[in-house]
């Protein structure tokens, strides 16, 4: 009697754990991605975001007032004797203004920054592009992307301490001189944010895996979307300064 020889029995993937993962979202981006493909997980990396949003924030108060007073003066409307009563009042309501900005970000931070970002993402690459994944995959490829820019937060925390402000990025707005800050170009070229670039170049590789797409079709994808934001958020940020909001 003819025998069959018995299929071969693939070994199975040895999944990446936690500190794996988060070794190689920097190192190998593409073997974490493989591994959220396989058992997405989007909680911690996002936890991270929210502490270290809310940390900046809290430390660089007294800067963050600073630089609204300072978009206040810039505007020829508001008398001198009304700029010193807005001031007095941001003095007196420091505190609670605290706790309103730790409370809406530790709510829009994963609301907005994660869900919705996320599923823009979702929806390009599900509806318009065709690919076919969940949104709890594309969930999980964003949120752990977002450690390149926990990680340019850590390094750009102590320098805006040290500096005194709030406008610190590692971006070509660097070569602009000081008094540029808040100009057309300005804001343009700060969008260019070397930890920007590299959290965007590591999301469309994630992209590419979870929707099984070509490089190049996820990097014109996301790059395109983010070329529709600088685009947007450029010329809002030339508005607002018109009528000295921002």
């Amino acid at each position: 009697m003819e025998e069959f020889a018995k299929p071969e029995t693939l070994p199975a993937v040895q999944e990446l754990s936690f500190w794996g993962r988060l070794v190689n979202i920097f190192a190998n981006p593409r073997l974490t991605f493989e591994s959220l493909d396989r058992r997405p997980t989007w909680f911690w990396p996002m936890l991270f975001m929210v502490v270290i949003t809310v940390v900046s924030t809290q430390l660089m108060f007294p800067m963050i007032i600073e630089k609204q007073l300072e978009v206040l003066r810039q505007n020829p409307n508001i008398p001198e004797e009304q700029l010193e009563v807005i001031k007095n009042q941001l003095a007196s309501n420091s505190a609670t203004q605290r706790v309103i900005m730790l409370v809406s970000q530790i709510i829009f931070t994963p609301l907005v920054f994660y869900v919705v970002l996320s599923f823009i993402f979702y929806f390009v690459g599900s509806v318009i592009l065709g690919g076919d994944a969940n949104f709890k995959r594309v969930l999980a490829g964003f949120s752990w992307s977002s450690l390149i820019l926990v990680l340019g937060a850590l390094i750009l925390l102590p320098l805006g301490i040290s500096k005194g402000t709030i406008n610190i990025s590692l971006s070509p707005a660097l070569l602009l001189p000081a008094d540029s800050v808040g100009t057309t170009l300005h804001t343009l070229l700060s969008k260019f944010d070397i930890f920007t670039i590299w959290f965007l170049a590591v999301f469309a590789a994630g992209f590419a895996v979870i929707y099984r797409f070509s490089m190049t079709k996820a990097y014109a994808a996301v790059g395109t979307l983010w070329a529709i934001w600088i685009v947007a958020s450029t010329a809002l940020a030339g508005v607002f300064q018109r009528f000295g909001i921002g």
